[in-house]
């Protein structure tokens, strides 16, 4: 019997390690593809700051979102299996407001973790998937996107169609793919299928007469 024992032991072991193995290598596309699309949203509030010169009170919501997300971002470069050594330098870069150099550290970290946004952008636009995009629109969205946000907020509610045609499909489907991921009862999952967010995007690009 316990020459039996001696034989099983290492074949558990290794069969263990093998699980291990293939649950880690099944997270990781999926905390890849999250760290590409913070790094990408992340890069979209640089570009504001330095380019659209927003007023005082958005201007300091920016900058705290980018703080927040400098203080997930060596977690999620972990996960990805990256290293987390360049978020001192960008954080030494957020408290100067040094926005040239925060954009091309984070530039050269985008280039290692690019956001694949195809999933989004590539499907053909047909009058089903926009009609499926007004429905989820509507029934979701329209709450908080489509009733003017007050003046003073940190970071405004901006009606959707409006974000679309002020930056790139890739920044957009981005920040909608992480907008909308749910909360801790869903433990952070996204809600919608790849379809239905191809599918508002869709709607949002449909030019409004």
């Amino acid at each position: 019997m316990a020459r039996v024992r001696r034989f099983l032991l290492p074949i558990a072991w290794a069969a263990a390690c093998w699980s291990a193995a293939t649950q880690a290598g099944a997270a990781g596309p999926e905390h890849g593809r999250r760290l590409a699309a913070e790094l990408t949203v992340m890069a979209g509030d640089v570009r504001r700051l330095q380019l659209e010169r927003p007023g005082p009170q958005e201007r300091q919501g920016l900058e705290k979102r980018l703080a927040g997300a400098l203080a997930a971002l060596p977690l999620s470069l972990r996960r990805a299996g990256g290293d987390a050594g360049a978020v001192v330098e960008l954080r030494v870069l957020h408290e100067r407001r040094d926005w040239t150099g925060f954009g091309t550290l984070l530039q050269a970290l985008r280039q290692r973790y690019p956001f694949d946004a195809r999933p989004f952008l590539a499907v053909v636009p047909s009058d089903g998937l926009t009609r499926l995009g007004a429905d989820i629109h509507r029934t979701v969205c329209v709450g908080c996107h489509d009733a003017p946000s007050p003046g003073d907020a940190l970071l405004p509610a901006k009606r959707l169609p409006d974000q679309l045609a002020s930056m790139s499909r890739e920044e957009f489907a981005a920040r909608l793919w992480l907008g909308v991921r749910g909360d801790k009862a869903t433990a952070f999952a996204n809600p919608f299928s790849e379809r239905e967010l191809a599918a508002l995007i869709a709607w949002y690009a449909t030019p409004r007469r």
